[in-house]
This record gives structure tokens, C-alpha cells and sequence, in this order.
């Protein structure tokens, strides 16, 4: 018999995480509303304010004074991090309407993909090959270190079985998404999935804040850290935000681990299913897994992308008008690869912003202390594992 995922329509401040890593799309207008006329075009509001948050966020990170432009002419204020954090601003002191709602999840679940896609078209495939190399064997090394401290907290009785595989997943692989994928696997309860989601949320904000701060502060270089972001950081959204909010380079490194991370999902969540249905404790139902679901498509569109851009097939053209005797002559150029890289910049920020107005802090509060305390552990034991091992490697 096949499990239906757990519902978490009530918890409609997570809907937006699931969509870099693969889950199906929740329904965007709540059950049970209807189809009024126009209701289709609601988005165009939500869409609306995130942009303008977005322009703001652009706007105040290229300001000539502290702290957006420091005395060194160094920008520590990334407009992806200033339009998340504007975002969070918005959503939490001022009443939200429910209008905005439709076009903020549309915002939030499909620009940040286009952006993700569009970003291959700045990267070498040589130099993805070797990054992505790199934190695939590192991403391995992450989920087994994570799954194992759960284990332990299990074994050692901190924290029910169930709520402690959960959290496992979540904080190995990609957070909320893990969690949701593996709820059905293992028959989880949809209380422990909302307190699961709920907690490595929280986890994933707090170290999207505190690891540029702590990089910038070790002079952490630019691929040390976006390796340390794409392993360290929960949900793919907050690794975005906080690696480019460092620098173009460690957002562009972040994004390739990430990826690399993510793509385990599917292999892991299989594992997870071989060894619940041998376990005696658990019901024999098991919910179908399904490989194609849980791999995220971008990922190739992302990869066709760089090899598009390795191999030279993103034109640069440069075109020449004559002019008259009205008109100078002039050249004309046009990069397929920076347009496409200027178009990323931009859908980055903007869904951004709809991410920070999508984070209600207040719905946060349903999290544990206990198991927020052993997410926050084992979230700082791996960060400080992984810099060791940056450390040891010399990256």
C-alpha cells in the first residue's frame, strides 16, 4: 500500500523549501477556496513585492558608505543577502496579505531554479567537474558523519527514534526536503514532521547568518567557503544567500556542492526504505520511492549550461551599424554568457526576497528545546569538522 506524504498545509511558511530539491509543488490557492475569476493572475501582487524588495536590496548594497561599501571599496553586503534579510524584515512586522501569497511561493519555487540554470552559463565544465568531484566525496563524508551523531543521540535516548531520523536526513541531505521525502518511508507521525521541518529550518537561518561572519573573520578564501556554505547550510535557498553573499565565487562554489549534496537525496531515501522494510519494529506499508521525483531537473540544466559554455556555444557577437549622416557608426556587442549571468543575478535576488517574506519566524516557535539543541550540536560538529578538514587540506 502506498503512504501519502504528510500534509503540511498548515504550515504554509515551509512550502517554498521544497523547491530546489525535487518534491512535487503543493497547492498554490487553499483547499477548498475555489477558482474566483482572476484568481489565476494573483501571483503578479506577490511577484510585485518581491521585486520591489529586490530593487531595494540592489539599490542599498551599491550605496558609497559603511556598511554596504567599506573603506577598502570592499562590499560585504550582497543584494541577495540584503533582499533576504529585508525580506524577513517585511514579513514579520508588517501584516502580511493574503493576496501576496500565491505569488510569493510561485516566486520563491521558480526563479531561484531559472537562476540556478542560467548560472552554468558563466562556469567552466572543467572547473565543474573538479569542484563538483570534490564535494560529491565530501557531501558522502557529511551525510554519513550527520546520520551517525543522530544514531547516537537515538541509541543514547536523547530523542525518539522516529523525530531523530528525521532530523537526521534533514540535516545530511537538504533539510525540510529530506525530512518530507522520508516522512512515508519510515511512517513518521506529521506532528514529528512539522517539529522536524520546524527545527532545521530554524538550524539552516542561524548558520546562513553566522557563516559569512565567521568566514570573513578566519579570511576564509572564496572556494574554502563556498565548499564549507554548500555543506554546512540546511536548505538550498539559504546555502544561495549566504555564498553569494560572501562573493560571486564562493556563491558560485556553494551552488556546485550543493548540487552535488542534493543529488544524494534519491540513493539515500532508496537506503532508507531497504532498511525500514527490514526492520521488525516498524509497519511492513512502506510509501513507493520514487527516484525520478526526488532528482531535481535543474541540476541537468545546470550541467548542459556549463558544458554549453565550456565547449563555446554561447555566442558573443559584435555587430557593426554603419551610421549615416545622421548617425555615427558604432559596434554593437552582444555576450549570450554575461546576459545570461546578468539575468541570474537578478531572479537570484528577487526570489530572495520572496524566501525572506515567505520566513515567519513566529511559526519557528512549534521547535523543542531538546531537539533543537541536538540539531544546533550536530550542525555545529559537522561545520567545525568540515573546516577542519578545508583547514588540513589547505583549500
Amino acid at each position: 500500500m502506498t503512504r501519502a506524504s504528510p500534509d503540511l498545509s498548515k504550515y504554509a511558511w515551509a512550502d517554498y523549501l521544497h523547491c530546489m530539491d525535487g518534491l512535487p509543488d503543493p497547492i498554490l490557492l487553499p483547499s477548498g477556496s475555489g477558482r474566483r475569476p482572476g484568481a489565476e493572475f494573483h501571483w503578479i501582487w506577490g511577484l510585485a513585492v518581491a521585486g520591489a524588495i529586490a530593487a531595494g536590496a540592489i539599490v542599498l548594497a551599491g550605496l558609497p558608505f559603511a556598511p554596504f561599501t567599506l573603506a577598502n571599496g570592499r562590499q560585504p553586503l550582497e543584494p541577495v543577502m540584503i533582499a533576504i534579510l529585508l525580506g524577513m524584515l517585511v514579513a514579520n512586522l508588517l501584516p502580511r496579505p493574503p493576496i501576496l501569497q500565491p505569488g510569493l511561493k510561485i516566486t520563491a519555487k521558480r526563479l531561484l531554479p531559472v537562476a540556478v540554470v542560467l548560472l552554468g552559463a558563466r562556469l567552466d565544465f572543467l572547473h565543474l567537474l573538479r569542484a563538483g568531484a570534490a564535494g560529491l566525496v565530501l557531501s558522502l563524508l557529511t551525510i554519513l558523519g550527520a546520520l551517525a551523531l543522530f544514531v547516537l543521540f537515538i541509541r543514547r535516548g536523547w530523542i525518539e527514534r522516529k523525530l531523530g531520523l528525521l532530523l537526521g536526513l534533514g540535516t545530511a541531505i537538504c533539510g525540510a526536503t529530506a525530512i518530507v521525502a522520508a516522512a512515508p518511508v519510515i511512517d513518521a507521525r506529521q506532528k514529528d514532521v512539522a517539529f522536524a521541518v520546524a527545527t532545521v529550518t530554524l538550524c539552516g537561518l542561524l548558520t546562513m547568518f553566522l557563516l559569512p561572519v565567521i568566514g570573513a573573520s578566519l579570511g576564509m578564501s572564496d572556494s574554502a567557503f563556498g565548499i564549507w556554505a554548500g555543506l554546512s547550510i540546511h536548505q538550498t535557498p539559504q546555502v544561495v544567500a549566504a555564498g553569494f553573499g560572501y562573493s560571486q565565487s564562493a556563491g558560485d562554489t556553494a551552488v556546485i556542492v550543493k548540487l552535488a549534496r542534493v543529488s544524494l537525496l534519491a540513493p539515500v531515501l532508496l537506503a532508507v526504505a531497504w532498511f525500514a522494510l527490514h526492520e521488525e519494529s516498524m509497519p511492513r506499508e512502506r510509501a513507493a520511492v520514487s527516484v525520478h521525483g526526488l532528482f531535481p531537473m535543474f541540476i541537468l540544466g545546470f550541467l548542459a549550461m556549463a558544458l554549453a559554455r565550456t565547449c563555446g556555444l554561447l555566442p558573443e557577437v559584435r555587430i557593426h551599424l554603419p551610421g549615416s549622416e545622421l548617425v555615427r557608426s558604432r559596434f554593437v556587442e552582444f555576450n549570450l554568457g554575461q546576459l545570461c549571468e546578468t539575468i541570474s543575478k537578478v531572479l537570484m535576488v528577487v526570489a530572495m526576497a520572496a524566501v525572506g517574506l515567505e520566513t515567519r519566524l513566529s511559526a519557528l516557535r512549534q521547535t523543542g528545546t531538546r531537539p533543537l539543541l541536538l540539531s544546533l550540536a550536530a550542525a555545529g560538529v559537522i561545520s567545525l569538522a568540515i573546516l577542519g578538514g578545508l583547514a588540513t587540506l589547505r583549500v
